[in-house]
């Protein structure tokens, strides 16, 4: 679906299941834990619980650790005219812009500790204010929060907030490494080839069957964007014919 379908290649029954949790999820409104390692897919899975639901609003993602120190609370809230130094517009902020639709946390062990308090409270009523405003503001978005961290383990370490946690974790859904589910990388691999290829705006050469093999036996630590990444390395010095275990 969309431009980056790899999560539908799901051949195994492991996959299979993990979908068909999404779709019944996607018809409820409860707040979703992507747990799952490094490029295993956490956002493809929200995009697509997001598609079965049925809601008109947008997919908003928003990415903690991407966000400056100080600006996080006028990136999630928006901020009034004026509100601060350098507010020269107004700004609607991430869960406001997120209304009808879906709020995607991605990594959500990354919120800053200042800002889990605040969090919550949003997260549990959806009001809020945005910076420099006196008016209360609601948005009906639906939450989808992911990590790669032992949330249960920050909290107990006391980085992260347990009623924050509790929050979050309604209802769980494990993204598996590729290493449990083999037999998905010869799809996944044709079909990120052919990606990769328009990109680079190359013809496919396709791969030899011995290079499927190799590729399924390799255990992927850094799982869907590592192969990825490994496939548009090939294709850099392929010469044309079917990629091969050289490339």
């Amino acid at each position: 679906y969309r431009d980056t379908p790899e999560i539908l290649l799901h051949g195994s029954a492991i996959m299979r299941r993990l979908l068909s949790h999404g779709r019944q999820i996607g018809a409820t409104d409860a707040p979703v834990l992507i747990l799952g390692e490094t490029g295993v897919g956490k956002e493809l899975l929200a995009h697509y619980i997001h598609d079965c639901s049925g809601r008109t609003g947008p997919f908003v993602p928003v990415h903690p650790a991407s966000i400056p120190d100080g600006l996080f609370e006028s990136e999630f809230f928006g901020h009034e005219k004026g509100a601060f130094t350098g507010a020269i517009r107004q700004k609607i902020g991430l869960a406001e812009m997120a209304h009808q639709g879906t709020l995607f946390i991605d990594e959500a062990g990354d919120i800053p500790a200042p800002m889990q308090i605040k969090l919550l409270r949003v997260f549990q009523d959806h009001r809020f204010m945005r910076v420099g405003g006196e008016e209360e503001r609601h948005s009906d978005f639906r939450l989808i929060c992911a990590t790669n961290k032992d949330l249960w383990a920050e909290v107990k370490s006391g980085h992260f907030r347990e009623d924050l946690y509790y929050r979050l974790k309604v209802v769980t859904l494990w993204t598996p490494p590729l290493r449990e589910r083999r037999e998905d990388i010869p799809a996944l691999a044709a079909f990120l080839l052919h990606r990769q290829a328009a990109e680079l705006h190359r013809p496919d050469p396709g791969l030899e069957e011995e290079a499927l093999r190799y590729l399924a036996g390799l255990d992927w630590p850094g799982n869907v964007r590592e192969l990825s990444n490994a496939l548009q390395k090939a294709l850099v010095f392929n010469s044309g014919a079917p990629v091969s275990i050289r490339d």
